[in-house]
C-alpha cells in the first residue's frame, strides 16, 4: 500500500513554521494562552525550540514520564541546561510505591502513606518527621533523604525544568520562568475525598476551630445562613488568607478522617449553592472551586499559583476551552489554533499526515462498559478488512471489547490490539499503515460532563424529545455546556485514536488507511469512503455449514429441498438465503428438472466470511 505525500498548499514545514510563530506570540501575552495543535505537529519539541531561540527560562509540565527523556534529549541537542524535577514517589525509599508488597501494618512506612494521603506534602513529612511520627523516617537514618537532597538546587541555573503537573504547586518552579503545560492536566488538580471523608474532616476541624460557631457538619448546614453567625463566618474567611488552605496541626492529623484540606472543605460547605440538576457548587477564591454530587461525592479544584509565572501556555491537540480555563485558575484564556479552519484541519489529516478514513454505518457504539459490544459486527468488519487489504489491521477499541475479541475467532483477524485507556503517550502505531478504530469511549457522565459543568457553575443534563424521552445515540444532546464537555471525552478521544496510526514515515511511506467503526468523530472530519457492515443471520451460517459438511461438498449440486432437510429454516427461507449467496458470488446456479428448480453449486464458498460483509 503506497500512501506517499501529495502536493499541497499545507505542508508539515509550513505547519511547524506557524506553530513556531504562535509560540513566540503566546509567550509574550499577559493572559494564559491555549495553543491548539493537532498531533504530529511537533508541539513538544517546538516549546524547547522556543526556549533556545529566546534564551528565556522555561518550565514544562506533563503527565507522561516517558516524555521526560525526550525533553532531556532535545535540551541536550541544543546545549540547554535542564533538570528533571524531583519526585517524592520516585526518589523517597520510605514512600516507595514500586515495592513488591505493601508495607506491614503498624509500620512507619504505612503511617507515612496514611499521613501523605491526608494532604501533608512530601516535603512537610520530611521536614517535620519527628513532629508527625515522633521519630526520623527510615530514609533519613543514614543522612538526608535523596528526595530532599534533590530538591536543593537553584532553578535559575537551568534553562529548562521538566516535571509533572502536580509540581506546578511549587512556586520555585514558576517564579521568573515561562511555563508550558504539555497536554491537558485532566484531574491532576482535583482533591476528591472518599464518601463521608469530607464530612468527617469538617467535623474534626470544627471541633478544633474556635472561630466558627458550629458544632458539627449538620449544625453548619442548618445554621450557616443565620444572620447571627454572619460576622463570625466572615472573620474566619478573612483569616484563611489568599492562598492558605491546609491545616497541618498534629492533634488533628491523629484523628480518624483528618485531612489537611479541611479548611477548604469547610469553606465549600459554607458557600455551596444548589444547581438545578441537584449538584452543589462553591467558589472559594483564587480559582478554587468545589462541587458536590447528589450522591455526596465531593470534588475540589485547586489550581496551582500560576500568577507567579512570567507567562503560561497550554498545548493541546483537541482542547475544550472551558476546562482549560478552570484548571489554569479560572482566568481569561486566549485560544490560538494553528490551523485556522475546518478545511485546513481536513487538509492536514489527508495531505500532511496522509490519513485515509473509511467510516462505517455503525452508529455511536458506546463501548466503555462492554455491555453493548457487538462481536459479530466487529468481526465482520475486521474479517473483511483483512481480506480486502491483504493484511491484518491493528485495532484500537475499549478494554472490554478487546477482551471479548481475544476469546473469539475475531482475534484471528487482528495484528495488534490496544484499548483507549492505554494510548496516552504511546507511539505503538506510529508506523502502522492499516488500522481500525472500533466503538467510542463513554465514561460516566457524572464525572465527565456534569462535574465539569458544575465546576463552571452550570447545571448540565441530558436533553429530552417532545415526549419527554431522554435522547440517546446519535441524537444525544446535553444542556450547555454539556455537548462540548461530552465531545472532549468521546469524539476527541476517537480522533486522537485515529491519529495514532502512521504518523511517522518509514521505508518511503507515511500515513495510514484507518477504518472507523463508530459515528463519534468531530463534525469537521470527512471520511474518504463510507461502507456498510452487515452480519450474517444464524440461518445463513447454518445453511453454509450444512453445504460445507455435505457429502456432495465441494463439487456437487444442491436443491433447496435437500438443504432444508439439513437445517432448521424452511425451504422458502433457504431459497432466499441461497440467492443472497449467489449475489455475493459465493455460489452459482442453474435451473432445470421438475418445476424448473434451482440447482446450486459452489464457486468460492470455502472463502465464506464467518461474521458478515462490508458493502
Amino acid at each position: 500500500m503506497s500512501l506517499s505525500t501529495t502536493t499541497s498548499k499545507l505542508t508539515l514545514d509550513t505547519v511547524r513554521d506557524r506553530l513556531d510563530a504562535t509560540f513566540h506570540e503566546a509567550f509574550e501575552q499577559d493572559a494564559n494562552t491555549l495553543i491548539e495543535a493537532l498531533p504530529a505537529m511537533g508541539k513538544s519539541y517546538g516549546v524547547v525550540n522556543w526556549a533556545d531561540d529566546t534564551g528565556r527560562l522555561l518550565t514544562v509540565f506533563t503527565a507522561r514520564s516517558e516524555l521526560y527523556g525526550q525533553y532531556e534529549e532535545w535540551c541536550a541537542d541544543r546545549d540547554l541546561t535542564y533538570r528533571t524535577l524531583p519526585a517524592f514517589h520516585r526518589e523517597c525509599a520510605t514512600i516507595d510505591h514500586e515495592r513488591e508488597s505493601p508495607p506491614a501494618d503498624n509500620s512507619i512506612e504505612r503511617t507515612v502513606r496514611e499521613v501523605y494521603g491526608s494532604g501533608i506534602s512530601g516535603a512537610q513529612l520530611h521536614q517535620n518527621a519527628e513532629r508527625y511520627f515522633e521519630e526520623r523516617l527510615p530514609c533519613q537514618h543514614d543522612g538526608r533523604c535523596p528526595y530532599m537532597e534533590s530538591r536543593d538546587f537553584d532553578p535559575e541555573n537551568y534553562d529548562v525544568l521538566i516535571g509533572h503537573y502536580l509540581q506546578a504547586y511549587n512556586r520555585d518552579y514558576l517564579e521568573d520562568r515561562y511555563v508550558a503545560f504539555d497536554e491537558f492536566p485532566g484531574d491532576a488538580y482535583f482533591f476528591t475525598p472518599a464518601h463521608n471523608e469530607a464530612t468527617r474532616a469538617i467535623r474534626n476541624y470544627l471541633n478544633a476551630e474556635e472561630t466558627l460557631p458550629f458544632e458539627n457538619w449538620r449544625d453548619l448546614i442548618r445554621r450557616r445562613h443565620n444572620d447571627e453567625y454572619e460576622d463570625a463566618v466572615r472573620e474566619w474567611k478573612d483569616d484563611l488568607g489568599f492562598y492558605f488552605h491546609r491545616d497541618t496541626r498534629v492533634q488533628l492529623q491523629r484523628k480518624p478522617g483528618f485531612h489537611a484540606h479541611a479548611p477548604l472543605l469547610t469553606h465549600a460547605a459554607l458557600e455551596f449553592e444548589l444547581l438545578d440538576n441537584e449538584w452543589e457548587y462553591a467558589t472559594l477564591g483564587s480559582g478554587r472551586k468545589a462541587v458536590r454530587s447528589p450522591e455526596d461525592e465531593w470534588t475540589v479544584l485547586i489550581p496551582p499559583p500560576l500568577y507567579a509565572a512570567e507567562s503560561v501556555v497550554g498545548l493541546d491537540g483537541t482542547p475544550t476551552l472551558s476546562k482549560w480555563r478552570l484548571v489554569l485558575g479560572n482566568t481569561w484564556v486566549s485560544h490560538e489554533p494553528v490551523l485556522k479552519s475546518d478545511r485546513e484541519r481536513r487538509e492536514y489529516l489527508r495531505e500532511v499526515l496522509g490519513l485515509e478514513l473509511i467510516q462505517t454505518d455503525a452508529g455511536t457504539k458506546p463501548y466503555q462498559s462492554g455491555n453493548s459490544v457487538n462481536v459479530s459486527s466487529d468481526g465482520a468488519l475486521l474479517e473483511n478488512v483483512h481480506e480486502r487489504e491483504g493484511s491484518k489491521p491493528s485495532v484500537i477499541t475499549s478494554k472490554q471489547a478487546k477482551a471479548q475479541y481475544e476469546s473469539t475467532d475475531v482475534d484471528e483477524h487482528i495484528e495488534v490490539a490496544e484499548h483507549y485507556g492505554n494510548l496516552k503517550g504511546s507511539n505503538e502505531f506510529e508506523k502502522t499503515r492499516l488500522g481500525v478504530v472500533i466503538g467510542s469511549p463513554h465514561p460516566p457522565e457524572g464525572e465527565a460532563v456534569q462535574r465539569w459543568g458544575a465546576l463552571d457553575g452550570k447545571s448540565v443534563e441530558r436533553e429530552t424529545d417532545e415526549d419527554g424521552r431522554v435522547l440517546k445515540g446519535d441524537s444525544l444532546r446535553f444542556t450547555p455546556p454539556g455537548n462540548a464537555l461530552f465531545r472532549d471525552v468521546v469524539e476527541y478521544e476517537v480522533l486522537q485514536a485515529v491519529m495514532r496510526f502512521g504518523r511517522t514515515e518509514s521505508d518511503g511511506e507515511h500515513g495510514a488507511r484507518v477504518y472507523v467503526h463508530t459515528s463519534r468523530l468531530p463534525r469537521w472530519v470527512e471520511a474518504d469512503e463510507r461502507v456498510a457492515v452487515a452480519t450474517w443471520s444464524d440461518g445463513m451460517q447454518e445453511v453454509v455449514e450444512a453445504l460445507r459438511s455435505s457429502e456432495k461438498w465441494p463439487d456437487g449440486e444442491w436443491t433447496n429441498g435437500e438443504i432444508a432437510e439439513r437445517v432448521s429454516v424452511g425451504k422458502r427461507q433457504v431459497g432466499e438465503l441461497m440467492k443472497e449467496l449467489d449475489e455475493e458470488e459465493y455460489i452459482t446456479h442453474r435451473r432445470g428438472g421438475r418445476g424448473n428448480a434451482y440447482h446450486w453449486s459452489n464457486v468460492r464458498l470455502e472463502d465464506f466470511s464467518a461474521f458478515g460483509r462490508i458493502e
